[in-house]
């Protein structure tokens, strides 16, 4: 009798670790039959991109994605689970993936000579790349399924900020291959640029299908020829007046011009602004009320004039900028100029502290009657790498070549860029943050402390 009462509370002693059991195994393999993941990266390096999902609802014909990968190799595995996603995002996508070693015919099939490849097909379209990364997935489904978005052209001889920059690999983890760099670790790549260059503004409208170039005017009257959009991105010095009457005749042809300028710098510029109603002054904008980290020279701004441009824009800040203001000839008729950003209205100029006002940093010109457009900005430091993709400096720039090219469904498509994390504060928050955490946070724990002493007293 006793003896079946001991076995009774074994047997009911083990049931709930049989119930573990069976519910570990079960779930085990629904996991296996359900593979899915759940990013915790602070980038979401293993999730497509609010962008990427945008370019994705926009596919209206069938595109075919063929993956050829080394399946021993861990960032292949990473960028098949990644073409997965863009599968499983739209019925329009189909995936294949094969292995070219185990499945030579297939590799031959498609003229692929090495794992990596990812070919995309659509109608009669055909687009191969080499690189297994969203960026590159994403550009190829845009210029596999539409015609090239527009053709920006970056003036060139006049030291501007070169869209062209150099820029590097890095890895957050190295293999052991025989070149010291390897893609079969599972390390995730970064790419570093050139800090004063314009590769990462680069790279994000090749990615939202536009054509990029450089054009030296000196070539002659055809040198901005089949541009939609021309990009003076900082020169350091001025252009001719056979340069400027280039940049007009553009403008007269119904192209845009997107002009970043920058205060103590002579462009050769003023005439073409002025002909636009348009003045710059040659003194930077400094703001102590609200400007980016502890500098007052770089103005801070999340309060825009409400347009396409700006709409939903994160806060923006612009390292060195001249005011723009009305030309002292007025605005010319039947052309509207209307100011994109601004200043508080506690900004000053760096040679007179005395005057106190909003000051505006970027104006859209547009006429009322033509297609051309006129962006001009009193900073170009905030499109070059070195802020290129802090805030919403990247999306701005993005947006200002959208409007200006008259393609706003593209607005708000900001590809994304793989960078380590970084905190980026006004000088607002930086006093809030010290306040909390240096102040208010210590004299708080002081104050419990001795209300919990005077309860047990």
């Amino acid at each position: 009798m006793m003896a079946g009462i001991l076995f009774r509370r074994r047997v009911h002693g083990l049931l709930p670790l049989i119930a573990v059991l069976t519910f570990s195994v079960a779930l085990n393999m629904w996991a296996v039959r359900n593979p899915a993941r759940i990013d915790l990266t602070s980038a979401s390096v293993y999730s497509i991109s609010a962008p990427t999902r945008a370019v994705i609802e926009r596919i209206r014909q069938p595109v075919s994605v063929t993956f050829f990968y080394d399946t021993r190799s861990r960032a292949m595995q990473d960028a098949r689970y990644l073409l997965e996603l863009y599968a499983s995002a739209s019925t329009k996508i189909t995936l294949a993936n094969h292995d070219p070693v185990l499945e030579p015919a297939a590799a031959e099939r498609f003229d692929v000579k090495f794992a990596g490849s990812t070919v995309f097909e659509s109608g009669s379209r055909r687009v191969v790349v080499n690189n297994a990364t969203e960026t590159e997935f994403t550009n190829a489904l845009i210029r596999v399924t539409s015609e090239s978005t527009g053709r920006v052209c970056f003036t060139d001889g006049h030291l501007e900020s070169n869209p062209f920059s150099l820029q590097s690999h890095d890895h957050f983890e190295q293999g052991g291959d025989d070149h010291g760099h390897s893609h079969g670790s599972g390390g995730r790549p970064l790419t570093l640029h050139e800090r004063h260059g314009m590769g990462m503004a680069r790279n994000a409208l090749e990615v939202l299908g536009y054509t990029v170039e450089q054009r030296l005017l000196v070539q002659g009257p055809d040198a901005l020829q089949r541009c939609d959009v021309v990009v003076v991105a900082s020169p350091q010095a001025s252009f001719s007046v056979r340069e400027v009457a280039q940049l007009s005749a553009h403008l007269q042809q119904g192209g845009s011009l997107l002009m970043l300028l920058e205060p103590h710098i002579s462009s050769g510029l003023d005439g073409l602004l002025a002909a636009h109603g348009i003045a710059i002054t040659s003194a930077r904008v400094e703001d102590p009320a609200r400007h980016y980290w502890t500098d007052p020279a770089t103005p801070a701004v999340s309060d825009y004039t409400r347009h396409r441009v700006t709409r939903r824009l994160a806060l923006s800040f612009f390292p060195g900028a001249a005011e723009l203001m009305p030309h002292n000839g007025g605005t010319p008729d039947k052309i509207d100029v209307l100011p994109l950003v601004e200043t508080s209205a506690g900004a000053y100029l760096e040679d007179d502290d005395t005057e106190l006002r909003a000051r505006t940093l970027a104006v859209l010109v547009t006429p009322r009657l033509g297609d051309w457009r006129v962006a001009v900005l009193g900073d170009g430091d905030f499109a070059t790498n070195s802020f290129f993709a802090a805030l919403g400096n990247g999306q701005l720039f993005l947006n200002l070549v959208s409007e200006l090219a008259d393609h706003r469904n593209m607005i708000d498509i900001v590809p994304r860029d793989y960078a380590l994390a970084e905190l980026r504060m006004s000088n607002t928050e930086l006093r809030a943050t010290f306040l909390l955490t240096t102040l208010a946070g210590p004299v708080l724990l002081v104050i419990v402390g001795l209300v919990i002493r005077g309860r047990r007293r």
